[in-house]
């Protein structure tokens, strides 16, 4: 069983990664700090940080909780990103006005910067920002199609794999970069202004 969430902060909202919980490892772990963009830090979610970046906070939130912490993989990341809905978006079948932040989303961030965690109503699993915001490191290997993918959900992995999965759409990129079924892949070190990440803890 897993819990889609992020450690409790914010109210207990589950949310994409922020600067404050990934700086608390940078700073015990002796890792550079993050770029912030002069976009915030605190609850903005967290950007400029590698897949690698990534993998590391989720060893040492591990560690020190004592808990199993990793990234999801792609099918767990469509799962709770489609929340139980089968239409275009998981709130209904068009971008609407306000309930993300992308680059023609209708909201006050829309182009400019990523959005505070948890700005946008949450969807039907209680998780916030699963589409636009940031797009999410995933922990997959990336290939072009499914054929040959894992039928139970865990991660597809290959050895000396070369670029990773980010999903989710961003606030820099278009309504339809959003969809549940929309995929980017990068170099595994790759860090920019729109990626980012959330956490899965096994249960």
């Amino acid at each position: 069983y897993l819990a889609p969430l992020w450690p409790a902060h914010a109210g207990g909202r589950r949310n994409e990664g922020t600067f404050s919980e990934y700086d608390r490892c940078a700073q015990a772990t002796g890792r550079p700090l993050p770029e912030d963009n002069g976009w915030g830090r605190g609850l903005q979610p967290v950007i400029n940080v590698s897949w690698k970046d990534a993998v590391a906070y989720t060893r040492w939130l591990s560690l020190r909780t004592k808990k199993k912490y990793r990234l999801p993989t792609e099918a767990e990341w469509e799962y709770i990103a489609r929340a139980g809905s089968t239409a275009t978006y998981w709130w209904g079948y068009g971008p609407g006005q306000g309930n993300a932040n992308c680059f023609n989303c209708g909201s006050m961030w829309d182009r400019r910067t990523t959005a505070p965690v948890g700005s946008f109503k949450a969807n039907g699993f209680g998780l916030y920002d699963t589409a636009g915001n940031v797009q999410e490191w995933v922990q997959d290997c990336y290939y072009k199609s499914y054929v040959g993918a894992p039928e139970d959900g865990s991660a597809w992995e290959e050895a000396n794999c070369t670029e990773r999965v980010a999903r989710g759409g961003a606030f820099d990129k278009t309504a339809e970069s959003m969809l549940a079924t929309t995929r980017g892949h990068f170099n595994p070190g790759t860090r920019l202004p729109n990626i980012g990440f959330r956490v899965v803890r096994e249960l």
